[in-house]
């Protein structure tokens, strides 16, 4: 399996993109759980993502049934429970998110070029996109640090091609540009790009 979190969600199995449940919820627990560093006990999950319903646990065992018959195969059970605890082994799949979180940890300085290059190329767009949910609180809370997390690591992976010279004409600053439009040094390699270009005209117009 391969599973995008950098952008809409989405899991592809040998190359095929899967039909996801329809339930906003069932992605958001996915996508949770798919992030979470150990097991999760059920109360948290509960509290998670839903807001005093009539039988939170019934609906969390609905999602977590929906969720293992995406991602079990046959000799190979990845969402698994152990008395009150729930947790997503992905160890055999490739997850963007996880790799991008992984080098931010260890450090990006240490990466070479063109391991940078293809980090920077995992982002599709901001994490779980669309995936916001109405009264979940604790998620929405959630959410937004990821996003803010994979939000800097990406600014981070850009400037670093930027400033190595090694943006090759694949947008990188302009990206660099987007996500981080009060950057200053972002403005300052571009202006230094268009003069080098002789683009002094142009230079005049991005700085009016």
């Amino acid at each position: 399996l391969q599973v995008r979190l950098l952008g809409p969600l989405g899991i592809r199995q040998n190359g095929t993109l899967l039909a996801l449940p329809g339930s906003r919820k069932v992605r958001a627990l996915f996508g949770y759980l798919a992030m979470a560093p150990q097991s999760v006990p059920r109360t948290r999950l509960c509290e998670l993502l839903w807001d005093v319903p009539n039988d939170p646990r019934g609906e969390l065992r609905w999602c977590l049934s929906k969720i293992r018959h995406l991602v079990d195969e046959p000799g190979r059970q990845r969402l698994r429970a152990q008395a009150d605890l729930v947790w997503l082994d992905l160890s055999d799949c490739g997850v963007d998110a996880r790799e991008i979180a992984h080098a931010g940890q260890s450090g990006i300085g240490s990466l070479g070029p063109a391991q940078v290059r293809a980090l920077a190329d995992l982002f599709e767009s901001e994490f779980l996109d669309g995936l916001e949910i109405e009264r979940c609180p604790a998620f929405g809370n959630w959410l937004v640090a990821q996003r803010r997390r994979f939000h800097s690591i990406h600014i981070t992976l850009l400037e670093r091609l930027v400033t190595s010279g090694d943006d090759q004409g694949n947008g990188y600053l302009e990206r660099w540009l987007e996500l981080a439009p009060f950057d200053l040094n972002a403005h300052g390699f571009l202006f230094g790009r268009l003069a080098g270009h002789g683009q002094l005209r142009d230079g005049d117009a991005h700085l009016a």
